[in-house]
This record gives structure tokens, sequence and C-alpha cells, in this order.
């Protein structure tokens, strides 16, 4: 099997993952109304009680965007619990056969959504694809298996390539599909759920990434793979205190602390392009393309053509200046001019911090723990991908877009001071399969 179709398939699970998280996006307010409008539904009631218990006990336009990043937030807190759990069981059992329940996992969760015609129903495929996408820690260790310690984060930089191109294009794909009204008489039958074809489109996708897995990774990858063990019963996220490496535990804290600003920034962002500079939804539509593609363009240009010549962790301190540079210009200059250099330059940031801290978190840890570290770390990422999209609509609407622009800033700087100072122990070798 040539292998340069598992780095493909690789790209293609992370690609799908992120698009099943950011692709409803533009579609949250919608079909918030129509769930609504529906009345009935005892776990709609229960989540929109909660979004005005969070908001100002008003029913408003804020309570919506609260609901709504409820919902995002359950498919991120998911996967936050399930990521280490597929990486750890991908360690005893094997990444294609992990790989494999959950991508077809993710099929049975689209398929489920679209035949949402009801609000819980909905819920339940947001939650069943969740948890399936925990597995972009599967694959960032299967991806490790393939490759060896120069190009680890070349590896990792086309993961992150995937993950970046699937939350930006998400949204752009989410609208231009739920604007195709060739399935909506079944809707207006309660048969379908509300953009259907949109759902329609992701399980197409879905069919085709579980295809590539089962083509195109090989199916005993894994050397001399150990019972599957879980300590006293736990879930790996409960040791994390208890682990024994602490750079391994000091990088999932960074993760979090990065996650959480770069997030939170992607969340107010459309905020601020709506308010300072008036853009429609397809511009903002389209700043979002052009931050997924400068991240493409920096994982798999410059990433690849710095792995193996620097540090990890110099990758990683490169995206940071480079974020804390995009913030303060953005927040001091606030130009129509000025603004695509500024994204130009967090996008930059973003582009090299994902892979330097997942290739770094990579290279400490023995081929027999990668699917545990790498599921442990990934796992922070997805607590803050499903904790920032609350914190920061609370922040924005009580102190204002620019405020939250200056909390990512600050913490992008705790997360560079911090990194400074982690030393980067001797990698311990894979050798590539």
């Amino acid at each position: 099997m040539p292998k340069s179709r598992i780095p493909l398939a690789l790209f293609s699970i992370a690609f799908v993952d992120m698009m099943g998280f950011s692709l409803q996006f533009p579609l949250f307010p919608k079909t918030i109304q129509y769930f609504m409008a529906k009345g009935s539904d005892p776990v709609f009631d229960l989540l929109f009680q909660f979004s005005l218990f969070l908001g100002d006990g008003k029913e408003s336009e804020y309570s919506f965007i609260l609901l709504g990043g409820i919902l995002g937030s359950l498919y991120s807190l998911l996967q936050f619990v399930f990521s280490p759990i597929w990486g750890k069981l991908s360690d005893s059992r094997g990444r294609r056969s992990i790989l494999l329940i959950t991508t077809f996992g993710s099929v049975i969760g689209y398929l489920v959504w679209f035949f949402s015609s009801h609000f819980w129903i909905f819920v339940l495929s947001r939650m069943l694809t969740g948890i399936m996408g925990g597995n972009i820690s599967v694959a960032q260790a299967a991806m490790s298996d393939h490759t060896s310690l120069q190009d680890r984060a070349k590896g990792m930089g086309m993961i992150g390539a995937g993950i970046g191109l699937g939350f930006v294009l998400g949204p752009v794909l989410g609208g231009v599909t739920a604007s195709i009204p060739i399935l909506d008489f079944l809707t207006e039958q309660g048969v379908l759920v509300i953009f259907p074809m949109a759902a329609l489109f992701s399980l197409i996708f879905s069919l085709l990434n579980l295809a590539m897995v089962y083509f195109f990774l090989p199916k005993n990858p894994e050397p001399a793979l150990k019972p599957l063990q879980f300590k006293k019963g736990k879930h790996p996220i409960l040791g994390f205190f208890s682990t024994k490496g602490k750079v391994l535990k000091e990088l999932c804290l960074l993760n979090l602390v990065f996650s959480i600003a770069f997030s939170g920034f992607e969340f107010t962002l459309n905020f601020f392009l709506a308010g300072e500079f008036a853009y429609s939804p397809k511009e903002i539509g389209f700043t979002f393309l052009y931050i997924g593609l400068v991240i493409i363009l920096i994982q798999g240009g410059l990433v690849r053509r710095l792995s193996g010549k620097i540090s990890e962790k110099k990758i990683a301190l490169l995206g940071g200046y480079a974020l804390i540079l995009g913030f303060l210009s953005l927040i001091l200059i606030r130009t129509p001019s000025s603004l695509y250099f500024s994204l130009l330059l967090l996008a930059a940031g973003s582009a090299l911090v994902n892979p330097g801290l997942s290739s770094f978190a990579s290279v400490i840890s023995s081929s027999e723990e990668q699917g545990s570290s790498l599921g442990l770390f990934r796992s922070f990422s997805s607590l803050a991908r499903g904790i920032s999209p609350l914190l920061f609509a609370m922040i924005y609407f009580k102190d204002g877009v620019l405020f939250s622009f200056i909390v990512s800033t600050v913490l992008i700087y705790l997360f560079v001071y911090r990194l400074q100072k982690i030393k980067q122990e001797s990698p311990i070798e894979n050798t590539p399969i």
C-alpha cells in the first residue's frame, strides 16, 4: 500500500471531525428558532432555561447565542471525555480498528442528524458525533507511528491543516448546502431535519472518510500491542495529575490555555467583523476562508520545511510570538487595510503552535504510549473549545469585543512565558512502521 495514502486518510479524519464541529455554526440560529416554534420538547426547554440562567434571565438575542454556544460546547466536551479513551484503546487494540469504529459511529451520528425532526434527536446526533470526533488523537498517534522524529512536526502539520481547514470551511459549506432546497418538502412533512442538504452533505463526507480509513490504512500497523489497562478503573483524565511525565502535563495545560485564547478569538471575530466593519455573513465567511488558507499554507509549507531543522518547542514559540503581534495589531490598529495583516499573523501563529505542541508531546512519549499521551493532550483542546464559546460570549456581551481580544492576548502571553521555561527533554525514538 502506498505510504502516501496513509497521511491522506489521517488528514481526512481530522478534516471531517472539525467540519462536523463547525458546519452547524451558521445554522444554529434558524435551527433553534425552528425547534422553538415546534414546541413541546423537554430537552429544548431544559437547555433554553440553562441559557437564560447564564444570561440576563430574559429571552433575547443573547440567550439565543448562548444556546448556540451550549450546542457547540456539547460536541467539544464529549470530545474532551472520549479523546483519551479512544487514544488509550488504540494503544492496545490498534489504530485502524479504533478509527474504523469511530468513523462508522460518525456515519451513524450524521444519519441521525439527517432524520432529526425533533430537537432531542438533533441533540443526540451532536452527542454521537462529538463522542466519535474524539478520534483525532488516534489519527495523531497513527501519524506518529508512520513518521520519524525528524518528520514528526511535518506529519502533525498535515493533521493540523486538516483541523484548520475543517474548522474554517465548515461554516462556509454549511451555509452553501443549507441554501439548497431540494429536500425541504420532507422537512415540512416532519420527516427530515431543517437544512437537510447540510446533514446529507456531512453524511456523504463521513462515508467517504470511512472508506478511506478502510482502504488506505494498513491492517496491522502496531507491533506488540499490550492488553488494555485503566488504572483502578479510572478515566485517563482523572489520572492526569499522577502522570509521570512532568513535561507532558505542562504541555497539556499550555494546550488548554492556547486553545481557549484562540477559540475565543474565533468566536468573537464574527461579531467584531459585523460591528466594526459592517461585514455581511458572506464577507465574514470569506474572511474565515482566508484564515483557513493561511493555516493550510503555513502547515503544509513552512512547518514541513522547519520540521527536523529546529525543535518542536521553537516552532510553537514562533507561533506564540506571531499571535501576540497579531492581537496587538488587531487591538491597536483597527482599519480595513490592517485587518488582513493582523489576521495573517494570527492564522500563521495558530498554524505553528498546533503542530509544534502536538509533535512536542509526541516525541517525548514512547511508541507504546502515543495514543494515551496524544489522547490526553488532545482532550485539553477539546475542553477549551467546549468552554470558550460560553466564556467569550459572556465576556463579549458584558465588556465588548476588544476586551475579549485583550483577554486572548494575555492568555497567549502567559502561554509563551511558560513555554519558554520548559526544557525539551531528549526525544524517545519511535521507529516508523
